[in-house]
Formats: C-alpha cells, sequence, structure tokens
C-alpha cells in the first residue's frame, strides 16, 4: 500500500531529525516576521572594529577554529537573522550560529574559515519591506561587509588566497564585493575561487562570464582557480515565478551598492559542482540531516527556461528528492539545502583548487 502524505512526513521527521529542525527553524522565522514591529532600516552606527562569528583560533568557533590550511575561506552567511528589525545589529545569535556550523564548518578541513558579522537585511524584512525599504536594508549591510573583507585584507589575510563562499543573501553580498574590491584589482591575483550559491549569479547569454563579472568566469575543472561556481537547487521543474534560475528583469532590485545588471541578455550561472566539465548528471556527495549520503543526483537544467540544479534520486540513507522541503514554498526551490546537497563535493573542490593555487 502506498503510504499516505502523513505517513510519509512522520516516517521522514523520526528517521531525519535534523532536517526537520531546519524546516522548525523556518517556521520559527515566519513567526517572528509576522509579529514584528514596523520596519525600518537600522541607524548607521560606527564601525570601529569586526565582530567575527568565525576566526581561526577563536574560542566557541561555529566554524571549528581551525587553522594551517594552505588558503583562507571568506564565508558570508545567508539571511538568518531572527530580530525584528529591517537591519540585524552585529550581535551573533543562535541562528548565525547554527547556519555557520551546518554551512561553513565542513569546509575548515581545507581552508582557514573567516567570517564577519554584517548588519544582514533580516527575515523579517524579507517578507514585509517594500522594494525601496528592502534594497537600503542591503545597501547597509553591504556597507558593513565591506568594511569587515577590508579589516581582513589589511590585519589577516597576509597575501594568502582565499575562497569566497556565499549564500543566498551572502551571495549578493559577494556578487557585489567582486564586482567592486576585487575584480580588475591586485586582490584578484589571490582569488582561488567563489562559491555563489542561491544568488542569481548573472553571465551574458552563452558565456562563462560577462555578467555580473567581465573576468571571473565560470569554473569548469576542478584544478582551474580565479573562476566561480553557483547555483541554485530546485527537486522539480521551477514554476514560473521561481525566485531562482532567472534574471531579473528590472535594476535596482537586489540594492544598489553594485549596480548588478538585468535584463534579456543575460542568464542564471549553473555550475555543477561534481561535474564541472560535463552536461551529464552526476552523483552528489550530500550532507544531509546530519548524514552523509551519495543517493542524489544533479544535473544542471534550463527547463521553463530557468537554470538552476535539479535534484533527483535518494535512497542510501537520505529521503527521496520529492520529499525535500521547499520552503517558504515552491518558487524558492531547495533553498535551504543549497550548500548541503553537494557539500562534499564542494569541500574537495576547495581542497583542489587550494592545492592548485599554492603550487601556481
Amino acid at each position: 500500500m502506498t503510504p499516505t502524505a502523513d505517513h510519509r512526513t512522520a516516517h521522514d521527521r523520526r528517521l531525519h531529525p535534523a532536517l526537520w529542525r531546519t524546516v522548525v527553524l523556518a517556521v520559527v522565522a515566519s513567526i517572528a516576521v509576522a509579529v514584528g514591529g514596523a520596519t525600518g532600516v537600522a541607524r548607521a552606527e560606527p564601525n570601529e572594529s569586526t565582530t567575527w562569528l568565525c576566526r581561526p583560533g577563536q574560542a566557541a568557533d561555529p566554524c571549528g577554529g581551525r587553522s594551517g590550511a594552505p588558503v583562507d575561506c571568506f564565508y558570508v552567511y545567508p539571511t538568518v537573522s531572527l530580530q525584528l528589525t529591517a537591519n540585524a545589529n552585529r550581535s551573533i545569535g543562535a541562528e548565525e550560529r547554527l547556519i555557520a556550523g551546518q554551512q561553513a564548518a565542513p569546509f575548515g578541513t581545507k581552508c582557514n574559515v573567516w567570517a564577519p558579522v554584517y548588519r544582514q537585511s533580516t527575515l523579517r524584512g524579507l517578507f514585509t519591506a517594500t522594494g525601496n525599504q528592502r534594497a537600503a536594508a542591503l545597501d547597509l549591510a553591504y556597507d558593513d561587509l565591506e568594511k569587515g573583507w577590508n579589516d581582513y585584507l589589511t590585519h589577516h589575510n597576509n597575501g594568502r588566497g582565499v575562497v569566497l563562499i556565499g549564500h543566498s543573501q551572502g551571495t549578493l553580498m559577494l556578487r557585489t564585493l567582486i564586482r567592486k574590491r576585487i575584480e580588475n584589482t591586485p586582490v584578484q591575483a589571490r582569488l582561488v575561487s567563489a562559491i555563489l550559491l542561491g544568488g542569481n549569479v548573472l553571465v551574458r547569454k552563452g558565456s562563462l562570464v560577462g555578467g555580473d563579472f567581465s573576468s571571473v568566469p565560470a569554473c569548469t575543472t576542478t584544478t582551474q582557480t580565479g573562476c566561480v561556481v553557483a547555483y541554485s537547487a530546485f527537486n522539480r521543474q521551477p514554476p514560473a515565478d521561481s525566485r531562482f534560475g532567472r534574471p531579473p528583469s528590472e535594476p535596482g532590485t537586489q540594492g544598489t551598492r553594485g549596480d548588478l545588471p538585468s535584463g534579456p541578455d543575460y542568464e542564471v550561472l549553473c555550475t555543477n559542482p561534481a561535474a564541472l566539465d560535463s552536461s551529464a548528471p552526476a552523483r552528489l556527495h550530500s550532507q544531509i540531516a546530519g548524514r552523509s549520503t551519495q543517493g542524489y543526483t544533479g544535473v544542471c537544467s534550463t527547463g521553463a527556461g530557468a537554470h538552476v540544479l535539479r535534484i533527483s534520486g535518494g535512497g542510501d540513507g537520505a529521503p527521496p528528492a520529492g520529499v525535500l522541503p521547499t520552503l517558504p514554498n515552491a518558487t524558492w526551490g531547495l533553498h535551504l539545502l543549497d550548500v548541503n546537497i553537494a557539500q562534499g563535493d564542494l569541500v574537495d573542490l576547495v581542497g583542489t583548487q587550494g592545492r592548485a593555487y599554492a603550487g601556481r
């Protein structure tokens, strides 16, 4: 007998508690959004020093506190703040620590992870702010992030190669940072790679470059450096109004600092980290609900005009791809799992690229 949806839900919750904790966190965030007060952009404060969420050697570092790898990673976390203002302050909450542990800590075996706290646009702002309010909040977040990057470069980088890692709002911040502060500057020579997930990185149609970046191309081999890996994961064909996989039709919808491109001349980049040089489906090395699994496959797809990483399969200790959570709704795809769905492949790639960079 085919199990009912309720039976499948109970079964998956019992077998995969960490996955359901992620779902619960998203629900709590939605509740916080619903009960919040009036929206307003936070007043700018003097940025006397950077508060580090993750820093090699730092006590209770959620990214593992490891050091000694050949390159650094500079991680910018996604929208997680539950604060009831348009922009978060610089305090470190449980949600920042949780997401850093899930997304960034595994990279600590291959790079020294640095992650600045920035006054990000909050979950509440994401769901309740007007377009202009959201753009202003993102501009403030970017200004903060750029100061953290400058602090890292001036006081901590010491000429080392660096991998940029971002997800969602973190990817938006890094798209602008590369465009404004890295590309076509001496710092570009230190760019090992950029892993920019869940954030609609743009290229010229039919090209590997020429959208967000003029000289940082998509990665096509595992030993290539100075390149970008980007995708958004979906477990079914994206709906016509999906938030990811399609370029924005109008400028200025994601803040003004980066002057990011828009319109029909561009397409969203998809690079499969398990098969950089192939368009065929490839087995992914995932970290789902606290378990390592090779049960899923991924392939870059252009179905319905959206360029996304289509996920299928299941088994090997993981639930079927079709039951993975599409939160807050189907237009987001597997946004919560963008990093985890190919975590092992991404970590291995950083290790290979780091060695290639160090051996140049």
